[in-house]
């Protein structure tokens, strides 16, 4: 047995756990979390909150280099975030084996600037895999948070910013799109399935259009479903932009009416 994860209690309710990175030991592992995902200009609590804590690590309270890592049902890492240094608000006198799961703070460095990030990081959690669509069932307040995770999730794998796909053609469907977030929802979904990442900016997918063609990927067409209502709700210029970026890199594009 590992000494460092004895009597760590990865039950399927735990979703977050706190790690130090030099040792590996887990610090903290929690049903859910207060306090992290956060809108971007609301002040940073002095203090996350780990909610129903199911084992805090013993004699530790603080480390220089904390990770914060979202885990399954199965107790893998599917996502992760460094926060540095961070300190238990906490006596461990308050947690003692057997006790009933008590919600213990921590103090950080900063926060995640993406709200619905955590509601979305559930989700994932516990019901794998991400179905087709997915993304578009949200609110479009939602689909920055989505990507977000996306592109946390598909670099924490060890996977690269290029295309792992093998179909010849990617198929955008404009029906759901009404955000540049959703855009590259639908464009990762395209590419790389669903869930996948292919960009989250112009400049990214063209890092990934550069790796893919370096690497020998899988080349495609790619086919922009009912593309007047992608210009009409994200700008001409965006859409013109995207396209010449795809052309420019030898992807073929066709534009669609239907």
């Amino acid at each position: 047995m590992n000494p460092e994860r004895e009597g760590i209690d990865d039950s399927q309710d735990v979703l977050y756990r706190l790690v130090d990175q030099e040792s590996g030991a887990v610090l903290i592992a929690a049903e859910d979390l207060l306090n992290y995902f956060m809108e971007e200009d609301r002040e940073p609590p002095e203090t996350v909150t780990f909610v129903r804590v199911h084992q805090v690590g013993r004699g530790r309270r603080k480390t220089e280099r904390a990770e914060l890592q979202v885990v399954d049902r199965q107790g893998r890492t599917i996502g992760a975030y460094y926060l540095g240094r961070v300190a238990a608000e906490f006596r461990h006198e308050l947690v003692s084996s057997g006790a009933d799961r008590p919600d213990l703070d921590y103090s950080i460095g900063h926060i995640c600037e993406y709200p619905r990030a955590g509601e979305i990081w559930r989700k994932w959690a516990t019901r794998r895999p991400v179905e087709r669509g997915e993304w578009a069932h949200y609110p479009s307040d939602w689909h920055e948070s989505w990507l977000h995770v996306v592109q946390t999730a598909w670099f924490d794998s060890g996977r690269d910013a290029t295309r792992y796909g093998t179909d010849g053609t990617a198929v955008i469907d404009s029906t759901a799109i009404t955000t540049r977030d959703g855009f590259y929802c639908a464009l990762g979904e395209a590419v790389n399935g669903p869930g996948g990442y292919f960009g989250s900016n112009r400049d990214a997918v063209f890092d990934c259009l550069r790796t893919m063609r370096r690497d020998g990927a899988t080349p495609f067409r790619l086919v922009w479903r009912n593309y007047a209502a992608s210009r009409e709700a994200l700008g001409s210029d965006f859409t013109e932009s995207v396209i010449s970026l795809f052309e420019e890199c030898g992807v073929e594009t066709e534009l669609s009416s239907e």
